[in-house]
């Protein structure tokens, strides 16, 4: 398989000529699983590890290890399919959110990738909140974001649930698919041209791997059925992985997420709440909240009824949550930098 079917392009010669001449080989991470990975050469797959340096850096900081999608700079083993991750090429694009549970830190899902499906069901589990919050991660990512309502056999008023999904994407190109009959999967693989990189991203049971089952033409992602009892699926993706399409492009299939926290979002938010943006300018003070200031022209239309309360409810909500995690890098930094002083402290007596 030809580096060039996995993205290999120009730019990344030059940034790799470096590792060339330290007589390692370009390759891309097919599997992450901990320390363990799955790598692409241009002549095979191979079992690799990262060396002692990357294990020691990432107790501070996760990033810096490999995630499907890196480029990566490997030492091959001699007469073995095995190899050794020895540096990262930049990552261009990256789509990220914020590990669950209490830990303050980036979860990276994927990187190098031109395209991010965000897939929702057209069943009773469509949730207009979560796919706002979906749009602010993909537009963070760098990624071209185009939605996809799946299972739409299950619809009874479709053009009601594209409304509501158009309405939610704004710019963003909503396709309508049944990853069931293969409606709408052939304009899906149009989207995916040779060489390109593209990520599913959705909750469980949406139908993700039944659609990259599609794309591919035969069954290669394991799929579960979904509760009918209340529409909401398992998790039939263990681990993120890369598919390989016959026809060109890769596809990295990722488990169903429970909950999309944002990580760090940017433009994103912006790009998300259009409107609510284009109100803000009109704020009396530049600092403005939107939740209890005067002249509040966001308030303003909240009041008057032009802005719906749904669409400010999940505004606010993104707000105090992105307000939470910056307070919370904040603490992480001074407690870091306060161990760093007590280690400093401790080197010092040890001098004298």
């Amino acid at each position: 398989m030809g580096l060039i079917k996995l993205g290999w392009n120009v730019e990344r010669d030059e940034q790799f000529a470096p590792h060339l001449a330290k007589g390692l080989v370009p390759a891309r991470v097919a599997v992450e699983d901990k320390h363990f990975y799955r790598v692409w050469t241009v002549d095979a797959e191979l079992s690799a590890q990262v060396t002692g340096k990357f294990i020691h850096e990432s107790r501070r900081d996760h990033s810096v290890l490999p995630k499907v999608g890196d480029w990566v700079a490997v030492k091959l083993v001699p007469n073995e399919e095995k190899a050794t991750i020895h540096a990262i090429l930049p990552r261009v694009t990256q789509i990220t959110r914020k590990m669950s549970g209490r830990e303050t830190s980036a979860q990276i899902l994927a990187t190098n990738i031109e395209t991010v499906f965000l897939v929702t069901a057209a069943d009773p589990s469509f949730n207009a909140a979560r796919l706002e919050r979906m749009l602010v991660m993909a537009r963070d990512s760098g990624a071209r974001p185009v939605v996809v309502l799946n299972k739409i056999d299950l619809c009874d008023d479709l053009d009601a649930k594209l409304a509501e999904a158009t309405r939610v994407a704004g710019d963003v190109l909503v396709l309508a698919a049944c990853a069931l009959t293969g409606r709408g999967v052939k304009k899906l693989a149009g989207l995916i041209k040779p060489g390109d990189t593209v990520v599913f991203i959705g909750t469980s049971g949406v139908g993700k791997s039944s659609l990259i089952n599609r794309l591919y033409g035969e069954e290669i992602a394991p799929t579960l059925e979904v509760r009918e009892s209340d529409a909401k699926g398992r998790h039939a993706t263990s681990w993120r992985e890369m598919i390989f399409l016959p026809k060109g492009g890769v596809v990295i299939d990722t488990p169903g997420m429970r909950e999309f926290h944002i990580w760090a979002a940017g433009e994103g938010a912006k790009e998300t709440f259009p409107e609510i943006e284009a109100l803000a300018a009109g704020c009396h003070f530049r600092d403005c909240t939107h939740t209890k200031e005067k002249d509040c022209a966001v308030l303003t239309a909240l009041t008057a009824g032009t802005l719906p309360r749904a669409r400010y409810d999940s505004f606010v909500k993104l707000q105090l949550e992105i307000s939470y995690l910056r307070e919370a890098e904040k603490r992480a930094g001074w407690q870091d930098h306060r161990k760093g002083d007590r280690v400093a402290h401790r080197v010092f007596n040890k001098q004298d």
